[in-house]
């Protein structure tokens, strides 16, 4: 029935440690007539020789010798699929035996969705991981995602954060081509369903968990530096430039809720741009900060209902929408979420 219907597409860099576990969870799917595109960003480990091994007519393998990143990798890939249908998998978690079969199936039966996602969970890799903070909040992080359970609720959330899991969606391939991947080391991913959004196209959720997401010491989110963060909320900035020149409505400042390591890149990135940030805000006030050489004050919120409000403070994003819409406030009027 889905015979040439659908590519798995899988990028790898330095993926040996992890990457025959996710071949096999790909190879082992119920859904067996499929090709599998796969681009190797540079390796300098044993990844391609492993890839090599498998003698399997799915298989496709492009390889390049320079590190380009995983936004180029993908926005090359793409190009190799030739098949109606296109499901993300990354080189460290494992696919559910019946997740091709299933959001496939989703796909050809509602004709007006262009991508759906899944529910996701995450596994530790050692008990060190399974451990750590990084991994309970992460564990949070997928409860979030998965909540977003519905058309409706993706279209709402999606201008907001990333609530789509990159590497749990399965797509009409013409959809992805028609927006393409940003040549971007980070954010690639939300650029992707950013942009999808803008142009109309219909997001859903399959909602069964399909994917499990490995964590480890080696994991992308693992080295975040200041320099990688402030990349990623440059390009943050000029994705949704147009939401925050509407925001400011010709002023040339804004407050920021949250005076974490968040908040303090986001004033960088305006303060390149020529924005003045006034103040950080906090439920409650707080010592001042000081950033970039600059001291600035922390206010309590209910003293800033005035102020234009940009929100970089993740773990409590939602609660604070419906906390200054209960005040009156309007959405990307008064107030707007960064990440």
């Amino acid at each position: 029935m889905y015979s040439s219907q659908l590519t798995a597409l899988m990028t790898t860099y330095n993926s040996s440690q992890y990457v025959v576990d996710t071949i096999n969870s790909v190879l082992n799917q119920s859904l067996s007539n499929f090709d599998f595109v796969i681009v190797d960003d540079g390796s300098t480990d044993n990844t391609v020789d492993i890839i090599k091994k498998y003698n399997d007519s799915r298989i496709r393998l492009f390889c390049r010798s320079e590190n380009k990143g995983v936004g180029y990798s993908l926005k090359e890939a793409i190009e190799y699929v030739h098949t109606p249908y296109v499901i993300k998998v990354d080189s460290d978690d494992l696919s559910h035996p019946e997740r091709f079969t299933r959001q496939l199936s989703f796909l050809m039966s509602n004709p007006a969705i262009s991508l759906v996602k899944s529910y996701f969970e995450y596994f530790a890799d050692s008990p060190e991981v399974a451990a750590s903070e990084r991994f309970i909040s992460r564990q949070r992080d997928a409860c979030e995602i998965n909540k977003i359970n519905t058309e409706a609720l993706i279209r709402e959330n999606l201008p907001r954060w990333l609530c789509v899991e990159h590497t749990t969606y399965c797509a009409r391939t013409d959809a992805i081509k028609a927006v393409g991947y940003p040549d971007q080391r980070l954010c690639e991913d939300y650029a992707l369903f950013y942009q999808l959004h803008r142009h109309g196209y219909r997001m859903d959720c399959l909602p069964e968990y399909l994917v499990k997401m490995r964590l480890s010491n080696s994991s992308v989110t693992a080295g975040l530096t200041t320099e990688r963060l402030y990349s990623w909320f440059s390009y943050l900035f000029e994705l949704k430039k147009e939401r925050i020149l509407q925001l400011l409505g010709g002023r040339a400042s804004l407050a920021i809720y949250g005076s974490g390591g968040l908040a303090r890149c986001m004033h960088q990135v305006l303060t390149a741009q020529g924005i003045q940030v006034t103040n950080f805000i906090e439920q409650t006030t707080k010592p001042d900060v000081l950033v970039n050489g600059q001291l600035l004050p922390v206010k309590a919120l209910r003293d800033c209902l005035q102020q234009r409000i940009l929100i970089a403070a993740q773990p409590v994003r939602l609660q604070l929408v419906q906390q200054l819409t209960d005040f009156g406030l309007v959405e990307w009027h008064d107030f707007m979420v960064i990440a």
